[in-house]
Parts: structure tokens; C-alpha cells; sequence
């Protein structure tokens, strides 16, 4: 193979060629600070970001681009999702994927697509390679494969196999390719009677190429080659901005009609982006992706561990887990692409979706199958995805809910708060002796002088109390050992002592905290950027922040915020010689 169509290392320099124009800019006014509790174990992450921003008075800050790798590898999704795009295949090559070794998780970093994670080593550079061979030969030996593929016939094989080679290239790189680069491809072309000679020339040849332009990095990776700053930022070109949209909104490549705006120049304005990125979330492919940041963020992975007892729980079954991630998964979808809904929504709605054994663990009435349908639950005991069942029921232990675990989540995963490792051999909980689960964790954690107490009578345990009306499978209750529940608590939200009597109370305040919704924006960020939260983000997301907490945002125009921002059409100029 080309030497140029070898990727060996994560990231390497590529010829260059100038940005076009600038990118609009947009000054935003920071609003107030976004403050947190500090000190004991916790740290607010990213100090600068939501949880410990400028305060009021600021200046006026433009919205920049953050530091990022210029050369993102695809993240296995997105390669299966290409190659079935790239070769028109019927379903995405889901098998050879699974061949590939998994990649290491970034330490503090919540999803699947950090580009600093993503390598690639000789194991998976071999994978790629069998992947290639296989794909190409699956391809070029079904005629009705390979016709989805080819340009219409020429007058002879080596302009067909040029027409090939500039389409089929425009594709898999993601942008036009070179006169160098065709007549590498077609030199490449030129080679198939000699590796496959018991192929037709033509169909050896295209082969061969084909095998080459999956295995080149400018296909395994999302190459940005744009290096002309425009004073502090390097606008991308339309290729370019079309690839930041199609990865982050489906996980795969551009369709034709991206590609065509591209081509016509339409991506070079704010409303050209926004305009297209409306319409990639009108596709089905956006579901998916939509699903996989919130099974992400929502910690959905964790329900498979869902394993109550039996004896104390025998009206479920061992599908409880999965049955709670459908749910989970019905109600996201309904809020963001039926509903138009926003973040508030995702907090606070006490519609969802059940099945028969969901049913019951809700205490409804009524005739249920194991089909899944909609229901509106009792709003004086249900509001938002923190109190349904796979949330609750995944942070308990087999029997009793966990209270401790339940407000680790919320401080990390709702408010931005980190909540440092406990001390190492901390003794399991004792047993009740007749005390409610509230009485038991608080004197196990909150005993004065004790290394826990800082942090859990701050910071985790009042935000894991309120749950305390739900049971080990997410039951309500108002009892627990006999003793009347109390759910009460004084939480710390972003620096405001928020007294609430119960976990509706909690959800309502989360929901009405600025800072909850920037925490929620943040998220976004690092998730279509692919890397950590960074300072330059903290005036996109602090303006989120503000529109979704006022009512002002649906999840979709969050989305299309962050896809249309200043971070997100430019490059910063860290990587320019």
C-alpha cells in the first residue's frame, strides 16, 4: 500500500491548504456565576465553568474555539456507521467492529469519543486491515453491491475507474480529493490484475482501491487541514464543518445532501449550519445519537447490575434492568422529538412509558401487557427521570435504597460537582436494629470527627435523602422499618441552600437552577466537540444555560446552539507552526 495511506501514529501533519474565510463572531455578555460548594472531598469541575464563573459586572467575552486534536480517530460506532454509508451497504458491518480491540476510557471524561483516547496501536491497525480486505472483497464480488457503487459506464475502464475514484473518494475523505491524490488511487487502480488475477481487471482494480481508501487515514480519522488563523481562530473550511456535524449528530458521514451544501458554499454562515443541522435532527440517525449521550449521561449501562431480592421483591423479575433502560430510553426520545421539549422537562415530567412489571412497581391501575405504552404517573409522588425506576433501583443495593450513591450521582452527573474517592477501608453499613435506612447512613457517615462526615453531611447525603420515599426496585413508600419516611434535606446547589421536603421538591429546584442547566449544556459540549470541557466554553455555556433554565431552549435548539458556536465552525491555533 501508499506509504500515505498507512495511519501509524494519532496524529500526524498533513498538506495544508487555506481557510476561505472567516467564521461570524458573537460577543456574549457573561451573566451571574455559577457557584458550587467547595472544600471537603468535592471539587467542582472545571473551577472557571459552571460552578465557578466570572462574577456579575463581567465584561463582554467572544465566544472562541477551545484547543482540540486535529485528527480525531472514529470511534468504532462511527466507523460501522460510515462503512455502511461509504459502500451502501444494507446494515452497518456490526461484526468486524466487534473485532476491534475496545478503547481505554479517558479518566474524567464521561462518553466514548475523546480524540485523546482514540489510537490507533498495531492491534487495531491489523483489524482495520482485515476489515478492508474483507469489506472490499465482499463488495466487488456481488454485482449488486458493486453497481450501487460504480459510476455509470465510460468509454474505458481507467474513466470509469477515475470517475470512481473522484466519487467514491469524495466520500471516504470527506472532501474532494487532490490531483495528486487520483493519480495515487488510480496508480493504486492499476495494480489490481497483479493482486487479483482472478478478477476482471476492472473489478481487480477497484478492489484493490477500495481496500486502500478504508485503510487511509484520512478515512479512519476526521482530518482538519485548515491552518490559516483569522486572528485567534482557524475557521474551518465547509468539508470540514460538514464532518464536525455529521459525527456529532449521527456518528457517521455526511449524506449528499451535507456533501452538496458543502460543494455550494452553504456552511460558510451561521443560518447555512443551522439549517442543516435542523434537518439532520428531523433523521432517525439523531435518535441514536441523542440516546447514546443520554444512556451516557443518565448512567443507563449501570441498570444491567439491577438485582433485587427476590424474597423482598418477588413482584419483579431478573429483566427488571432491562425493562427500566427501555423506559429510560421511551421517555428521552418523547421529550426531545415529540415534545420539543427541554432539559426541564427531562428533570420534572411525570410522563413515561411502561410495561406490566414497570406497571406495578409504579402502582398502576389498569390492564397491562409487555408492550411498552405511555402513562401519565401520580405527580404527587413522580417527577423526571431521577424518580423513575432504573435510576433508583440501579443506585440500591438488593434490598434497601442508596442514598449515598443516589446523591453522588446527582452532585456529579446534574450538578457538575465532583465528589472526591472516599477514604480507603470504609466498613460496610451496619444493620438497622429496628432505625430507618435514613437513621443508618447518616450516624455511619455524618459521626463528628469522622473522615466521611465533611462531605457526606454537605454534599452527598442531603442530595441522596430526598429519595428516601423510594424502595430498592424504585417503589414508593412511606414507611420504612415501621418508621414514617423522612425525606426532607437542605441540599447545596451551585452555592444555594435549598431546603426541600422530598424528591419532587429536589427536582423542581434542580430544575430551576441556572446552574444545573449549564452543568447540562456542558455536557452537550464535550459530547459533539469530543473532549473535555474547557474554559473557552464557559461563555457558550453559561448563555445555555441561562435560555434552557429560563424555558427559552428546547434539547434540539441546544443542540443546534452548540453545532452553529464559534467553537464549533473554528479550530483554536494551538497546532499552527
Amino acid at each position: 500500500m501508499m506509504e500515505a495511506l498507512v495511519p501509524r501514529m494519532r496524529s500526524q501533519r498533513l498538506s495544508r491548504e487555506p481557510a476561505e474565510r472567516g467564521r461570524w463572531w458573537r460577543p456574549v455578555v457573561l451573566g451571574l456565576a455559577l457557584s458550587g460548594a467547595a472544600g471537603c472531598e468535592g471539587t467542582i469541575s472545571n473551577p472557571e465553568g459552571p460552578g465557578g464563573g466570572p462574577g456579575p459586572g463581567t465584561p463582554t467575552v467572544i465566544e472562541k474555539p477551545a484547543p482540540s486534536v486535529r485528527m480525531a480517530r472514529l470511534t468504532h460506532v462511527q466507523w460501522s456507521n460510515s462503512v455502511q454509508e461509504l459502500l451502501r451497504l444494507d446494515a452497518p458491518p456490526t461484526t468486524l467492529a466487534g473485532t476491534f480491540r475496545a478503547d481505554p476510557a479517558q479518566s474524567g471524561f464521561l462518553f466514548d469519543n475523546d480524540a485523546r483516547a482514540l489510537s490507533v496501536d498495531e492491534a487495531l491497525w491489523g483489524a482495520y486491515q482485515r476489515a478492508a480486505a474483507e469489506l472490499a472483497g465482499q463488495v466487488t464480488t456481488d454485482a449488486t453491491k458493486l453497481a450501487r457503487l460504480l459510476p455509470p459506464s465510460a468509454a474505458t475502464d481507467e474513466e470509469r475507474a477515475r470517475a470512481f475514484v473522484e466519487s467514491f473518494g469524495l466520500r471516504a475523505h470527506r472532501r474532494p480529493l487532490t490531483s495528486e491524490e487520483v493519480g495515487s488511487y488510480l496508480a493504486l487502480y492499476r495494480k489490481g490484475p497483479q493482486a487479483y488475477a482472478d478478477m476482471s481487471d476492472f473489478e481487480g482494480g477497484i478492489r484493490l482501491v477500495i481496500e486502500a481508501f478504508l485503510q487511509s487515514p484520512h478515512f479512519l480519522y476526521r482530518v482538519e487541514r485548515s491552518t490559516e488563523a483569522v486572528q485567534d481562530r482557524v475557521p474551518l473550511d465547509d468539508y470540514e464543518v460538514a464532518s464536525r456535524l455529521s459525527y456529532g449528530l449521527w456518528s457517521a458521514m455526511p449524506d449528499d445532501a451535507l456533501f452538496a451544501a458543502a460543494s455550494e458554499g452553504t456552511l460558510r454562515s451561521r443560518e447555512g449550519v443551522a439549517t442543516q443541522a435542523r434537518r439532520m435532527l428531523q433523521d432517525a440517525r439523531s435518535n441514536k445519537v441523542v440516546e447514546a449521550f443520554h444512556r451516557t449521561l443518565f448512567d443507563v449501562p449501570r441498570y444491567a447490575a439491577i438485582r433485587p431480592s427476590p424474597t423482598r421483591y418477588p413482584q419483579v423479575s431478573e429483566r427488571l434492568g432491562e425493562y427500566a433502560a427501555r423506559e429510560t430510553t421511551l421517555f428521552v426520545q418523547d421529550v426531545v422529538f415529540s415534545r420539543k421539549g427541554g432539559y426541564s422537562d427531562l428533570l420534572t415530567s411525570p410522563n413515561t412509558f411502561v410495561n406490566d412489571e414497570l406497571a406495578r412497581v409504579y402502582g398502576l391501575s389498569g390492564a397491562f401487557t409487555a408492550d411498552f405504552v405511555p402513562v401519565t404517573l401520580d405527580s404527587r409522588e413522580r417527577k423526571g427521570v431521577l424518580t423513575q425506576v432504573g435510576f433508583l433501583a440501579s443506585h440500591a443495593t438488593s434490598v434497601d435504597p442508596d442514598p449515598i450513591h443516589r446523591g453522588v450521582f446527582v452532585s456529579e452527573r446534574i450538578i457538575c460537582r465532583k465528589i472526591g474517592a472516599p477514604p480507603a477501608n470504609i466498613p460496610p453499613l451496619p444493620a438497622p436494629q429496628g432505625r430507618t435506612n435514613r437513621e443508618v447512613v447518616a450516624s455511619h457517615t455524618e459521626a463528628p470527627g469522622t473522615p466521611c462526615a465533611s462531605c457526606h453531611s454537605t454534599l452527598i447525603n442531603p442530595l441522596g435523602f430526598p429519595f428516601e420515599n423510594f424502595d430498592a426496585i424504585g417503589g414508593y413508600r412511606t414507611t420504612d422499618n415501621g418508621h414514617p419516611v423522612d425525606a426532607s434535606s437542605t441540599p447545596n446547589i451551585n452555592g444555594e441552600t435549598v431546603p426541600v421536603r422530598d424528591a419532587l421538591d429536589l427536582a423542581d429546584a434542580l430544575a430551576a437552577n441556572e446552574a444545573v442547566h449549564a452543568c447540562y449544556a456542558r455536557h452537550w459540549v464535550e459530547y459533539l466537540h469530543g473532549r473535555p470541557s474547557a474554559n473557552e466554553d464557559v461563555p457558550l455555556v453559561e448563555r445555555l444555560g441561562k435560555l434552557s433554565q429560563a424555558g427559552n431552549l428546547s434539547i434540539v435548539d441546544l443542540v443546534v446552539e452548540v453545532v452553529t458556536s464559534e467553537g464549533f465552525v473554528n479550530r483554536h491555533p494551538e497546532e499552527l507552526p
